[in-house]
């Protein structure tokens, strides 16, 4: 009977790692819905925020305080415009929310929001 005890022990312990992997996998998920709704919201309230022919000098700083990612926080120039990509990240390293801005001498212009990946 020691191979029935072996083989009890076996598929408790299988038992237990099936379910600890189902937990982490329920946590890890939750967490990403969590993280990708915050995001959404900060990109949504940012954009809200910016309003057309307002001063497009502190928007960086405002950005990297408000949490947006530090990656995207500069200006570039294209087509005339200089254009600050706000991005907030969801669940890494995919699910990223922006508030695009585009300014011209100094002043904005649009704030649009949209969506990576």
């Amino acid at each position: 009977m020691p191979f029935l005890k072996f083989l009890r022990s076996l598929v408790v312990g299988l038992g237990k790692i099936a379910l600890a992997l189902v937990v982490l996998f329920a946590v890890f998920s939750a967490y990403g819905l969590y993280a990708d709704r915050v995001a959404s919201r900060k990109a949504a309230a940012m954009c809200a925020s910016i309003l057309p022919g307002a001063d497009a000098a502190p928007l960086v700083e405002r950005a990297l305080e408000d949490g947006a990612s530090t990656r995207s926080a500069r200006w570039s120039s294209s087509g005339g415009f200089d254009t600050l990509a706000i991005m907030y990240v969801g669940m890494p390293p995919l699910s990223r929310f922006l508030c695009m801005v585009k300014a011209k001498d100094g002043r904005v212009v649009s704030a649009e929001q949209a969506y990576i990946d």
